[in-house]
């Protein structure tokens, strides 16, 4: 291991491999090999993380800015995230894919400092928000805990490429995830995942809300020719409501630009209305959040900024529908999934 590191046990041996257990590619890796996230590396004592505290991008700025709507509105957070991804999608396309080689570059921040950091900057909590928190499970491991014990909430945004063990260890310190549903069929995640089973994703995120009652909105970009049909469209829409629950915020936005990906776009909001999603958000700003019952606003939001208004604590304030925004640190007891 490098600098230390406690690998939380996620590691094994496989005769002369040490297995990974971070992500679901589960890499067996001899000494010298490299895992498919290019940042974990097999040694004679197990694993090195060539990524361990080095911080890819830092912000402070509003919690709406990294996909979660439903969460501490109105609220600042710092977004933190470190280098390397899961999938080799990620990889080619990502800015975070690559460990930079020049040493100026390489900006390393111990998890204690920056959750200090968010504490003196009265950010309201932490979101992982930069490369894979799955290739990063030790030092956001660490960050979660930290921040959970000064009262900051967490989140993290992911594909959902972790393993169940990963999430588990977090799962005491984790209030929300921003989960990127890339598709619903074996033909889109071999486009634009490279998992090596898609449907495990599906399984950390049920996980994440009915095992550790964390706040779950899930992000899905459209491609036109990829995974706009209208069948896998309604089997990933049906998902979210039956597993997850109608209430589950879903951010439908382009994958990519074109006039058919654009009206692929706004034909998939339209199912997800149809199928029976209460919320549905596109790539337009300054877009309100209603009551599902009366459709009286309860959150205004213009020029990137949120305002809860309309609202006696989380209830509309106009029918007393719940809207089961998300707004306290203080879960329900584990193990009982949140009413849907």
């Amino acid at each position: 291991m490098s600098d230390d590191v406690e690998l939380a046990d996620l590691v094994t041996t496989d005769g002369a491999r040490t297995v990974c257990r971070a992500c679901q590619w589960r890499c067996a890796l001899a000494p010298g090999e490299t895992g498919r996230c290019h940042v974990r590396v097999g040694t004679n004592e197990g694993l090195a993380l060539l990524n361990h505290g080095l911080i890819a991008g830092a912000t402070i700025g509003p919690i709406e800015d990294h996909g979660l709507w439903h969460f501490f509105p109105d609220s600042q957070v710092l977004g933190i995230g470190g280098w390397g991804y899961a999938t080799v999608a990620d990889q080619a396309r990502g800015p975070y894919g690559s460990i930079p080689e020049d040493p100026a570059k390489r900006r390393k921040l111990d998890a204690d400092r920056a959750a200090n950091f968010a504490l003196e900057r009265l950010c309201r909590g932490v979101v992982w928000a930069y490369g894979e928190p799955a290739v990063n499970h030790e030092y956001m491991r660490g960050l979660l805990q930290l921040s959970r014990a000064s009262s900051r909430y967490t989140a993290i945004i992911t594909t959902g490429a972790m393993t169940e063990e990963a999430l588990d260890q977090i799962g005491h310190y984790l209030d929300g995830m921003n989960f990127d549903l890339r598709g619903f069929s074996d033909a889109s995640y071999a486009r634009l995942g490279g998992l090596p089973n898609w449907q495990g994703v599906l399984a950390i995120a049920e996980r994440a809300r009915n095992r550790w009652n964390c706040h779950l909105e899930v992000t899905t970009r459209i491609h036109h020719g990829v995974n706009h049909d209208p069948d896998e469209l309604r089997a990933l829409i049906g998902w979210i409501k039956d597993a997850l629950g109608p209430y589950t915020p879903w951010h439908v936005l382009p994958g990519d630009a074109g006039s058919e990906t654009a009206a692929a776009t706004m034909r998939a909001r339209r199912l997800g209305h149809e199928v029976g999603l209460h919320y549905i958000y596109g790539a337009e700003p300054n877009q309100p959040t209603r009551c599902p019952a009366c459709q009286q606003i309860v959150i205004t939001r213009t020029n990137g900024g949120a305002r809860l208004t309309g609202l006696t604590g989380t209830a509309c304030s106009a029918c007393g529908h719940e809207t089961k925004l998300h707004t306290s640190i203080f879960k329900p007891r584990e193990g009982r999934a949140v009413a849907g």
